[in-house]
């Protein structure tokens, strides 16, 4: 893209990594690939030879207006206070920056990239959910509301690519648009232990409401790709919330949270629920807070360490490390957590030298894996070492490996 630099200079910064938080009022606008792309509905391609502007086979040119893409739902501004974008992204081919997004043909806004990746961060292989604030007067009430995705054209092989499962565009209102007053979770309360599985509730329902979704704050699986353990847990995949407590779409609107694989908390853990009506207005619970395990048994997460940098697996093997700090004889369950791209050219995790997974899930996807141990004993206390193996060549041709996301694999146990 001629001079694209330069429009990356005289991009304009606007607060970065927003996200909701109890009390919030909101809507969510929602655009995934399935609309547009022609060939598997999967992901959309941005920057590179395969760049959705340019492929005019996967993207025929009706489906956009140099490169812009519609949002195909009417935007509600109406007493609108903020406005953000968030993008579903998986980093792709390393070294490519400057994800950035134009509104409605609106100067272009550059996505963040968490700084718990180290630098250069683009080298490391990444699934993240980037949020940034962006002007209310990019948009406009009602249909008809476009963006367009660019990456820098600036690569060290020539092929920058970034692809995305989705685009949600979030639109902030006060709080007293609600028709009804505040709903409160029930089920727990402020202050007490969480048996094994507990029930939660909203205190109102009634046939207004569209769906519940439930999420806590605590230390935990880093599904979100971030590299933070202590958040509000869930992200999206392809517009839907994963790895949250769960969602309820009928009445009486409950979840059951099993709390038997989250770790052992040094600070408190806090439980609220987004309740979303049929306008699809939607309420972030003030949150239920300072809530403990109640347990008679410990979990702990193995955080990893030393990740490697563009962990492809058809580069050869790769290693990172992570550290078991209590006794391994007292251990009696255990599983390793990640999450891929293209997981089925795996070709074997190892934890000292020991094989302990061989393959599962698609081709040229993403997939979140949660495997449990059948074999514990080469688990050790101190330093212990996760190594993937290197995808052979298939009928004599390199394949695309799988792709180990950051923060890498986790390690969690459960100690009698």
């Amino acid at each position: 893209m001629k001079n694209l630099l330069a429009l990356f200079a005289m991009i304009t910064l606007f607060p970065a990594f927003t996200q909701p938080k109890p009390g919030d009022t909101f809507r969510e606008y929602k655009w995934i690939p399935s609309l547009v792309e022609a060939e598997n509905g999967k992901f959309l391609r941005v920057g590179g030879r395969l760049d959705y502007n340019t492929n005019k086979k996967h993207f025929p040119a009706h489906h956009h207006d140099h490169g812009y893409i519609e949002i195909h739902e009417y935007v509600d501004l109406d007493r609108a206070i903020k406005a953000e974008v968030l993008v579903e992204k998986i980093g792709s081919h390393d070294g490519t920056k400057g994800l950035a997004i134009s509104i409605n043909k609106n100067p272009f806004v550059t996505f963040p990239i968490p700084e718990d990746i180290p630098a250069p961060q683009a080298s490391y292989m990444h699934h993240i959910y980037p949020t940034i604030e962006i002007p209310l007067n990019y948009l406009k009430e009602g249909y008809g509301n476009s963006f367009k995705l660019i990456v820098d054209s600036i690569h060290h092989w020539n092929w920058p690519q970034n692809l995305i499962h989705g685009v949600i565009l979030r639109v902030y209102y006060p709080s007293d648009l609600l028709n009804k007053s505040k709903f409160n979770l029930i089920g727990v309360s402020d202050g007490v232990g969480i048996e094994e599985v507990v029930t939660l509730g909203i205190d109102q329902v009634d046939r207004s409401i569209r769906k519940v979704d439930y999420m806590a704050w605590y230390k935990g699986v880093n599904w979100e790709g971030d590299g933070i353990y202590q958040q509000w847990h869930y992200h999206y995949l392809r517009g839907e919330m994963k790895h949250h407590i769960g969602t309820s779409r009928s009445y009486p609107y409950q979840v059951e949270w099993n709390t038997s694989w989250i770790p052992d908390q040094n600070k408190e853990i806090k439980i609220a629920a987004w309740v979303t009506d049929n306008t699809g207005l939607t309420y972030f619970t003030e949150s239920v807070n300072d809530l403990i395990l109640d347990r008679s048994y410990n979990v702990a997460l193995c955080k990893p360490y030393d990740q490697p940098k563009n962990w492809v697996t058809r580069a050869g093997e790769f290693k990172s490390k992570v550290d078991i700090k209590g006794k391994t004889k007292e251990i009696k369950a255990a599983k390793i957590l990640w999450t891929s791209w293209s997981p089925c050219y795996s070709n074997g995790i190892y934890i000292n030298d020991v094989k302990v997974f061989d393959k599962e899930g698609p081709c040229y996807d993403y997939m979140a894996h949660e495997i449990t141990l059948d074999d514990l004993s080469m688990l050790k206390h101190g330093t212990n070492i996760i190594k993937t193996g290197k995808e052979p060549l298939h009928d004599g041709q390199m394949v695309h490996g799988m792709e180990v996301q950051w923060p890498g694999i986790m390690l969690l146990l459960k100690y009698k």
